[in-house]
């Protein structure tokens, strides 16, 4: 956390080993996030993205903040300038930037995407949600899928960002989606992080419960959103096995 570099007598070479390679993807994952970001806000591609995130009233200063991007439509420029910068392509597989296809080979996962960058606590890169910049793109959403650095049930997006305002209100603000989160740290509510679906988990609690003692539920005012809500409600013995109340 403090950067401090510990000193061992006696190095387990297996674990250096492992050390050295979840390094190596963190960088990959951190070279992806500025790939995307970059293109955004300089490719003529991307102007549409830019004027949908404009229409929702999210200023560029909280964009770049957030570190959002947008994915090219090509098939290939990820794996490509991964493969470029010295990446393997079972690398970029592991953690989550391409997938294969029917064919055997490997293609970019995401693609005409607005890139929402999914960072750990100490903002980390772990993964990307990819929003639909098309209506006949399928699904709206796209997440990285479960890797070694990410798993969904676990995460928070937006906590690097909240997590020092939380801690100030003792209180979090529990939201569905990233825009939603984007949106809220906007307009001066930094104490908010979003859950990337419509349920919060025990395992996102336990996360919040280092940090605050209360968390107010702020779902969609849609059927699913309210949804949420009562199943928070009915879950809410198991959720409060920690001091938390919701």
């Amino acid at each position: 956390r403090y950067g401090v570099e510990l000193q061992r007598d006696e190095e387990d070479p297996r674990a250096e080993a492992a050390r050295q390679r979840r390094r190596r993807l963190q960088q990959l994952l951190e070279r992806a996030a500025t790939y995307y970001s970059s293109y955004l806000w300089e490719s003529k591609e991307a102007g549409k993205a830019r004027e949908y995130l404009a229409a929702r009233g999210l200023a560029e200063e909280t964009l770049k903040n957030f570190g959002v991007g947008f994915a090219p439509s090509a098939w290939d420029k990820i794996l490509v300038a991964g493969q470029r910068a010295g990446f393997t392509v079972p690398e970029m597989h592991s953690v989550g930037l391409v997938q294969k296809s029917e064919r055997g080979g490997e293609y970019d996962r995401f693609r005409a995407r607005i890139m929402f960058p999914i960072r750990d606590a100490r903002g980390r890169t772990l993964g990307f949600g990819g929003r639909a910049t098309r209506d006949d793109q399928k699904p709206k959403y796209v997440n990285t899928a479960e890797t070694d650095f990410f798993h969904k049930s676990e995460i928070l997006y937006g906590l690097d960002r909240a997590r020092a305002a939380m801690a100030k209100a003792n209180r979090a603000v529990v939201v569905e989606g990233y825009t939603d989160v984007l949106a809220l740290h906007q307009a001066g509510m930094e104490g908010a992080v979003g859950v990337m679906g419509t349920a919060i988990t025990p395992e996102q609690v336990a996360t919040l419960s280092g940090t605050v003692d209360e968390v107010v539920l702020a779902m969609d005012a849609d059927e699913a959103g309210e949804e949420a809500m009562l199943r928070a409600d009915r879950k809410s013995t198991r959720l409060n096995s920690s001091h938390i109340t919701i």
